[in-house]
């Protein structure tokens, strides 16, 4: 903890015809990120199937939806990638042959229950009129139908001597439309190009509203039949070619070859696969080439010339959520600082003290848990430390779900006594920034710059220690430690410089730093503001609830506690993830540090998992 841990250099050597299967299971551990030793001894194992993924994707493009509905039920590819290409595409083709005349009945069937779906809820809407289709089929070829759905508003402009019928319907018109039967075709082409949609009745629809509808929903209940079973017939043949099998393989090339692509060839029968881990004791990836049953060889080795390992956050699982903090500036380098383990106590105790209520502070450790428990976010874990820690400041300030005096406080009520909830939070900023400079200096040690950090650093901060406790005591007779520290700074950076132009440089930035340090200093005011905010807005809404009638006091109670929960959760939260950025980090953190990003996991083709 307190330091970002830098990854390790691995090898594996492996058969190259073995190489995909190998890193699948290393890609499985989350614990590796590929890198080429020598990119000009890039071997790409799959360009001799790059033509035959080509066709896979483009199969899958139209037959993924109805792929989908199987279930991959082998392990990882046995076998060359030449030899699984092949025999997935001829296995396909074998199945396509069946399966295409079912689909495209399927696709039909389908498509005619979009269309009667609307034609049932159209004619719905006619219930009890004079509609009647008996009339247009005693016509013969003479007169045709059909309804048109057209953006609300739209004006239907449509030749003489069609005739249209508005419909009753919902944000858009609707219209059915009748005439001579060489005008339809017409018709439908004005219809579609003033962007409505057309709804055409089939020859089978007779009779008026209450027998169309009859009909309609009989064709419904015959096509949801039909679709059923010609999915259960696809499914059999999915069954039936193994396409379970053979797609999973597949789905493993696929893989490789959009995520991976190319290795180091040590040989025409062996690969190198090369990269870092953040598994420091290779436990889990000697772990996962055992799984994988290859003939691979694993080592740790040092890095090529010039290469530049990613870093690491090593924390307890309690505190990993806070390090969405340090993460919202990249990575600590090697030569900084993690902050996390200081967040995980300065987090909450800025939240708690700007939303100080023992009841809404429980709300959000409920909220918390069931984020965490029900829904596996490791935020939750932030949230229900956030929330502790309002409930203990809630004490503190005697606040219960805004009503004060109804518990005892155990230190002060905030609007009592203001001043005193505005000077804490700056002493706290005080000893914050001095610990940001003192993180500041253990960076300079990883960096093996620790003389320069103690010969000028060191002395601005006696010089801010000397001048706030000056500012705060003026009786106490600091003004010593910051000349202390003036004196130091100046002596310093004539030592690091070597020359008078350094020192008035030094002076320079002396003024910028200390007026920086004293900026940041003033704005932890803020949280005293918010606290007294909060504050002030639970003892408005509990004015409110005591000045309405007595059946409104327990619902203006609620709803406002909800309102100061939401709003106030949401700006407090702002707040504090400001002053972290940019009042406290801005002392020591840079991210300069190289993200390690993982390679993602192959498709799951282990037995009962969905393709």
């Amino acid at each position: 903890m307190l330091r970002p841990v830098a990854t390790r250099w691995f090898e594996v050597l492996c058969p190259r015809i073995e190489s995909v299967r190998t890193l699948a299971e290393l890609a499985r551990t989350g614990a590796v990120e590929l890198e080429l030793r020598r990119p000009g001894a890039a071997d790409r194992p799959l360009a001799e199937i790059a033509a035959g993924l080509a066709e896979y994707q483009r199969l899958a493009q139209r037959y993924q939806r109805y792929w989908q509905r199987g279930r991959l039920r082998r392990g990882p590819l046995l076998e060359a990638p030449v030899r699984v290409m092949e025999r997935a595409l001829a296995r396909i083709a074998a199945w396509r042959r069946e399966a295409d005349p079912l689909i495209d009945q399927l696709q039909a069937c389908e498509e005619e229950q979009v269309g009667v779906r609307w034609l049932e809820q159209i004619i719905d809407k006619l219930r009890g009129s004079e509609l009647d289709f008996s009339r247009v089929s005693d016509c013969g070829p003479i007169l045709g139908t059909f309804c048109a759905i057209l953006p609300a508003g739209t004006r239907l402009e449509l030749a003489m001597p069609m005739l249209a019928r508005g419909v009753p319907w919902d944000a858009e018109d609707c219209w059915m439309i009748l005439g001579p039967v060489e005008r339809i075709e017409a018709a439908k082409a004005r219809v579609k190009a003033q962007q409505g949609r057309i709804v055409v009745r089939p020859p089978w629809l007779k009779g008026d509203a209450v027998a169309a509808l009859a009909r309609i929903r009989a064709r419904l209940s015959f096509l949801s039949r039909r679709v059923v079973h010609l999915y259960a017939e696809l499914d059999t043949l999915f069954d039936e070619y193994a396409l379970g099998d053979i797609l999973g393989e597949v789905l493993w090339l696929d893989w490789f070859s959009r995520r991976v692509g190319a290795l180091e060839r040590e040989s025409e029968h062996l690969s190198w696969i090369t990269g870092w881990t953040d598994d420091l004791d290779g436990q889990r990836l000697g772990a996962a080439l055992d799984r994988a049953d290859t003939r691979a060889l694993l080592r740790f080795a040092r890095p090529p010339a010039g290469a530049r390992p990613p870093q690491v956050l090593k924390n307890p699982a309690w505190i990993k959520p806070f390090e969405l903090f340090a993460r919202a500036l990249g990575v600590p380098g090697d030569d900084e600082a993690d902050p996390t383990p200081l967040l995980a106590v300065v987090v909450p105790l800025l939240f708690g003290y700007m939303f100080g209520d023992v009841g809404q502070g429980l709300v959000l450790v409920a909220v918390g848990l069931w984020l965490w428990r029900k829904r596996g976010l490791e935020a939750g874990r932030l949230v229900v430390l956030c929330g502790g820690s309002a409930t203990l400041f809630g004490l503190l300030f005697g606040s219960l779900f805004g009503i004060e005096h109804l518990i005892p406080a155990l230190w002060v009520h905030p609007l009592e006594q203001p001043l005193l909830v505005l000077a804490v939070p700056l002493v706290f900023a005080v000893l914050l920034l001095s610990l940001g400079q003192l993180m500041a200096g253990l960076g300079a040690l990883a960096a093996g710059r620790l003389g320069r950090w103690l010969a000028v650093d060191a002395g601005l901060l006696a010089i801010y220690l000397g001048l706030v406790g000056t500012a705060a005591l003026p009786g106490a007779g600091l003004g010593w430690l910051a000349l202390l520290g003036l004196g130091w700074y100046l002596a310093g950076s004539y030592w690091v410089a070597h020359r008078l132009l350094g020192t008035l440089a030094a002076v320079g930035h002396l003024a910028e730093g200390g007026m920086q340090l004293l900026t940041n200093t003033l704005s932890f005011a803020r949280v005293g503001a918010f606290a007294l905010a909060h504050a002030a807005l639970s003892e408005a809404i509990v004015t409110m609830a005591h000045t309405a009638p007595a059946w409104a006091m327990l619902p203006i109670l609620v709803a406002g506690n909800l309102v100061i929960i939401l709003l106030e959760g949401l700006v407090v939260s702002i707040q504090t993830t400001r002053l972290v950025l940019f009042e406290f980090f801005n002392r020591f953190l840079r991210g300069t540090g190289r993200v390690f990003s993982p390679l993602p996991a192959p498709p799951a083709i282990v037995t009962g998992e969905a393709l």
